[in-house]
């Protein structure tokens, strides 16, 4: 079965979802939360823009 985009961004979305909050967990590293904003960079670097609610769910937007 082929990936579609929507489903790709649906899974990178709730990946970032995990990064956020491993990052921002009690017991965090300095490189969690190295890792997660480099993810965001990446992204950025792509084309996207992203937007993170109160919640710490992420929404993609192509640019």
């Amino acid at each position: 079965m082929k990936r579609t985009s929507k489903v790709i961004k649906q899974q990178t979305e709730e990946w970032l979802d995990e990064r956020w909050m491993i990052a921002n967990m009690k017991d965090a590293r300095p490189q969690d939360m190295s890792y997660y904003m480099g993810a965001l960079k990446a992204l950025e670097f792509v084309g996207y823009e992203w937007k993170r609610d109160a919640d710490g769910k992420h929404t993609l937007f192509k640019c």
